[in-house]
Protein backbone atom coordinates (compact mmCIF):
# COMPACT_ATOMS: atom_id res chain seq x y z
CA UNK A 1 0.00 0.00 0.00
CA UNK A 2 1.23 3.50 -0.74
CA UNK A 3 1.82 5.24 2.61
CA UNK A 4 1.39 8.67 0.45
CA UNK A 5 -2.02 7.89 0.51
CA UNK A 6 -2.87 6.18 3.73
CA UNK A 7 -6.47 4.94 4.49
CA UNK A 8 -7.66 7.63 6.66
CA UNK A 9 -9.75 6.49 10.44
CA UNK A 10 -11.51 8.94 12.70
CA UNK A 11 -9.81 9.80 16.10
CA UNK A 12 -12.07 8.06 19.09
CA UNK A 13 -12.30 11.46 21.49
CA UNK A 14 -13.35 11.24 24.54
CA UNK A 15 -16.97 10.95 25.41
CA UNK A 16 -19.46 8.07 23.90
CA UNK A 17 -18.59 7.30 20.22
CA UNK A 18 -21.86 5.69 18.51
CA UNK A 19 -20.17 4.23 15.38
CA UNK A 20 -23.26 4.16 12.80
CA UNK A 21 -22.75 1.62 9.58
CA UNK A 22 -25.08 2.15 7.00
CA UNK A 23 -26.70 -1.44 7.23
CA UNK A 24 -23.70 -3.28 7.63
CA UNK A 25 -22.49 -5.27 10.22
CA UNK A 26 -20.24 -2.81 12.21
CA UNK A 27 -17.78 -6.14 13.07
CA UNK A 28 -14.41 -5.14 10.82
CA UNK A 29 -14.97 -1.41 11.09
CA UNK A 30 -15.22 -1.56 15.16
CA UNK A 31 -12.37 -3.97 15.17
CA UNK A 32 -10.05 -1.42 12.88
CA UNK A 33 -10.89 1.37 14.88
CA UNK A 34 -10.38 -0.33 18.01
CA UNK A 35 -6.62 -1.54 16.90
CA UNK A 36 -5.93 1.93 15.56
CA UNK A 37 -6.78 3.46 19.03
CA UNK A 38 -5.23 0.66 20.63
CA UNK A 39 -1.55 0.89 18.86
CA UNK A 40 -1.48 4.91 18.66
CA UNK A 41 -2.31 5.41 22.55
CA UNK A 42 -0.77 1.87 23.74
CA UNK A 43 -3.01 1.93 27.03
CA UNK A 44 -5.58 -0.71 27.84
CA UNK A 45 -8.83 -1.64 26.31
CA UNK A 46 -11.80 -2.83 28.68
CA UNK A 47 -14.32 -4.53 26.04
CA UNK A 48 -17.91 -5.88 27.29
CA UNK A 49 -18.66 -7.80 24.33
CA UNK A 50 -22.39 -8.44 23.05
CA UNK A 51 -23.32 -10.46 19.81
CA UNK A 52 -19.64 -12.13 19.46
CA UNK A 53 -18.07 -9.16 17.99
CA UNK A 54 -15.07 -9.77 20.24
CA UNK A 55 -13.66 -12.43 17.53
CA UNK A 56 -10.16 -13.39 18.83
CA UNK A 57 -9.31 -15.08 15.19
CA UNK A 58 -10.08 -12.12 13.70
CA UNK A 59 -8.68 -9.61 16.07
CA UNK A 60 -5.02 -11.48 16.20
CA UNK A 61 -5.42 -11.76 12.07
CA UNK A 62 -5.86 -7.82 12.08
CA UNK A 63 -3.42 -6.79 14.06
CA UNK A 64 -0.45 -5.34 12.56
CA UNK A 65 1.07 -5.32 16.18
CA UNK A 66 0.85 -8.60 18.26
CA UNK A 67 1.42 -6.34 21.07
CA UNK A 68 -1.80 -4.78 20.70
CA UNK A 69 -3.80 -7.47 21.28
CA UNK A 70 -2.02 -7.69 24.67
CA UNK A 71 -4.05 -4.41 25.79
CA UNK A 72 -7.23 -5.43 25.10
CA UNK A 73 -9.62 -7.02 28.19
CA UNK A 74 -12.44 -9.12 26.94
CA UNK A 75 -15.27 -9.88 29.32
CA UNK A 76 -18.60 -11.99 27.84
CA UNK A 77 -21.75 -11.02 28.86
CA UNK A 78 -25.02 -13.34 27.29
CA UNK A 79 -27.83 -12.01 29.31
CA UNK A 80 -29.26 -8.90 29.81
CA UNK A 81 -28.13 -9.05 33.71
CA UNK A 82 -24.92 -10.04 32.87
CA UNK A 83 -24.47 -7.54 30.96
CA UNK A 84 -25.41 -4.86 33.31
CA UNK A 85 -23.39 -6.71 36.11
CA UNK A 86 -20.22 -6.34 33.97
CA UNK A 87 -20.97 -2.46 33.10
CA UNK A 88 -21.55 -1.85 36.48
CA UNK A 89 -18.14 -2.74 37.59
CA UNK A 90 -16.40 -0.77 34.59
CA UNK A 91 -16.19 2.09 37.38
CA UNK A 92 -13.98 0.24 39.40
CA UNK A 93 -11.41 -1.47 36.37
CA UNK A 94 -11.15 1.27 34.39
CA UNK A 95 -7.83 3.22 35.65
CA UNK A 96 -5.82 6.44 34.59
CA UNK A 97 -4.02 3.27 32.06
CA UNK A 98 -7.27 3.04 30.06
CA UNK A 99 -7.38 3.81 26.67
CA UNK A 100 -10.34 2.57 25.73
CA UNK A 101 -13.90 0.84 26.05
CA UNK A 102 -15.94 -0.73 23.93
CA UNK A 103 -19.47 -1.49 24.27
CA UNK A 104 -20.25 -3.38 20.69
CA UNK A 105 -23.94 -3.83 20.24
CA UNK A 106 -24.92 -2.82 23.09
CA UNK A 107 -28.81 -2.61 22.74
CA UNK A 108 -28.76 -6.57 21.95
CA UNK A 109 -28.85 -8.13 25.43
CA UNK A 110 -31.62 -6.13 26.63
CA UNK A 111 -34.06 -7.24 23.32
CA UNK A 112 -34.66 -10.38 24.52
CA UNK A 113 -37.93 -11.70 24.98
CA UNK A 114 -37.47 -12.72 28.50
CA UNK A 115 -36.50 -8.70 29.83
CA UNK A 116 -39.48 -6.96 31.12
CA UNK A 117 -37.52 -4.22 32.20
CA UNK A 118 -35.11 -3.94 29.11
CA UNK A 119 -35.06 -0.41 28.53
CA UNK A 120 -34.59 0.33 32.31
CA UNK A 121 -31.81 -1.90 32.36
CA UNK A 122 -30.23 -0.31 28.90
CA UNK A 123 -30.76 3.04 30.66
CA UNK A 124 -28.57 2.17 33.59
CA UNK A 125 -26.33 0.87 31.89
CA UNK A 126 -25.72 3.78 29.69
CA UNK A 127 -25.72 5.88 32.81
CA UNK A 128 -23.33 4.48 33.85
CA UNK A 129 -21.03 4.28 31.03
CA UNK A 130 -21.42 8.23 30.56
CA UNK A 131 -20.12 8.71 34.11
CA UNK A 132 -17.05 6.60 32.83
CA UNK A 133 -16.53 9.10 29.85
CA UNK A 134 -16.74 11.75 31.60
CA UNK A 135 -14.73 10.82 35.46
CA UNK A 136 -11.95 9.27 33.01
CA UNK A 137 -11.68 11.34 30.17
CA UNK A 138 -11.77 8.00 28.08
CA UNK A 139 -13.37 7.22 24.75
CA UNK A 140 -16.15 5.06 24.95
CA UNK A 141 -17.28 3.45 21.57
CA UNK A 142 -20.84 1.65 21.08
CA UNK A 143 -22.58 0.37 18.75
CA UNK A 144 -26.32 -1.21 18.03
CA UNK A 145 -28.29 -3.60 16.28
CA UNK A 146 -31.05 -1.27 15.03
CA UNK A 147 -31.44 2.68 15.31
CA UNK A 148 -35.27 2.04 16.55
CA UNK A 149 -36.70 1.28 19.48
CA UNK A 150 -33.48 0.77 22.02
CA UNK A 151 -31.23 2.30 19.84
CA UNK A 152 -32.72 5.21 20.00
CA UNK A 153 -31.33 6.11 23.77
CA UNK A 154 -28.01 5.04 22.45
CA UNK A 155 -27.84 7.93 20.05
CA UNK A 156 -29.43 10.23 22.78
CA UNK A 157 -26.52 9.34 25.05
CA UNK A 158 -23.50 9.79 22.31
CA UNK A 159 -21.08 13.06 22.49
CA UNK A 160 -20.33 12.19 19.03
CA UNK A 161 -21.24 10.01 16.24
CA UNK A 162 -18.98 8.13 13.85
CA UNK A 163 -20.65 7.06 10.65
CA UNK A 164 -19.20 4.58 8.77
CA UNK A 165 -20.48 4.47 4.89
CA UNK A 166 -19.67 2.09 2.24
CA UNK A 167 -19.00 3.45 -1.20
CA UNK A 168 -17.39 2.33 -4.51
CA UNK A 169 -13.70 3.62 -3.52
CA UNK A 170 -14.09 2.08 0.09
CA UNK A 171 -15.34 2.59 3.71
CA UNK A 172 -15.77 6.39 3.82
CA UNK A 173 -16.04 7.64 8.01
CA UNK A 174 -17.54 11.19 8.95
CA UNK A 175 -18.16 12.31 12.03
CA UNK A 176 -18.84 16.40 12.38
CA UNK A 177 -15.30 17.02 11.79
CA UNK A 178 -13.75 14.44 10.48
CA UNK A 179 -14.18 12.78 6.94
CA UNK A 180 -12.38 10.44 5.21
CA UNK A 181 -10.97 11.73 1.81
CA UNK A 182 -8.14 8.88 1.13
CA UNK A 183 -8.64 5.19 -0.35
CA UNK A 184 -6.02 3.15 -1.75
CA UNK A 185 -6.59 3.20 -5.58
CA UNK A 186 -5.72 0.43 -8.22
CA UNK A 187 -4.38 -2.42 -6.55
CA UNK A 188 -7.38 -4.90 -6.25
CA UNK A 189 -8.31 -4.54 -3.21
CA UNK A 190 -11.99 -5.24 -1.90
CA UNK A 191 -12.46 -2.98 0.74
CA UNK A 192 -14.96 -4.84 3.25
CA UNK A 193 -12.81 -7.58 3.68
CA UNK A 194 -10.37 -8.55 6.70
CA UNK A 195 -7.54 -8.41 4.47
CA UNK A 196 -8.42 -4.88 3.76
CA UNK A 197 -8.49 -3.25 7.50
CA UNK A 198 -5.15 -5.31 8.06
CA UNK A 199 -3.76 -3.54 5.57
CA UNK A 200 -5.44 -0.06 6.28
CA UNK A 201 -3.68 -0.29 10.03
CA UNK A 202 -0.34 -2.21 8.95
CA UNK A 203 -0.16 1.29 6.80
CA UNK A 204 -0.93 3.82 9.84
CA UNK A 205 1.15 2.00 12.13
CA UNK A 206 4.57 1.63 9.61
CA UNK A 207 7.00 0.47 12.89
CA UNK A 208 4.78 -2.83 13.53
CA UNK A 209 5.46 -4.41 10.32
CA UNK A 210 7.63 -6.69 11.09
CA UNK A 211 5.55 -8.03 13.79
CA UNK A 212 2.52 -8.77 11.16
CA UNK A 213 4.20 -12.10 9.87
CA UNK A 214 4.21 -13.58 13.61
CA UNK A 215 1.58 -16.77 14.07
CA UNK A 216 3.14 -16.80 18.39
CA UNK A 217 0.72 -13.95 18.70
CA UNK A 218 -0.75 -13.44 22.13
CA UNK A 219 -4.21 -13.33 22.46
CA UNK A 220 -6.77 -10.78 24.44
CA UNK A 221 -7.58 -11.94 27.85
CA UNK A 222 -10.95 -13.28 28.24
CA UNK A 223 -13.41 -13.87 30.94
CA UNK A 224 -17.01 -14.33 31.58
CA UNK A 225 -19.32 -12.48 33.64
CA UNK A 226 -18.33 -14.00 36.42
CA UNK A 227 -14.83 -13.73 36.06
CA UNK A 228 -12.69 -10.58 36.70
CA UNK A 229 -11.32 -8.13 33.94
Amino acid sequence: MDRTRLPELPTLDPGVQLLATDGQRAGEPLRALVLDHALGDGGQVRWVDSRGYARIDRLARLAPDPRALDRIRIARGFTAHQHVALVRRLPDVVTDDTALVVLPAMDAPYRADDVSRGRDLLLRSLATVSRVARDHGVPVLVTRTDPGGLGEPLAAAADRTVECRQTAQGPRFVTDDFETQVYPQGDGIVQTTLAFWRRVLAARAPAAGSESGHDDRPSPAEVTADGAY
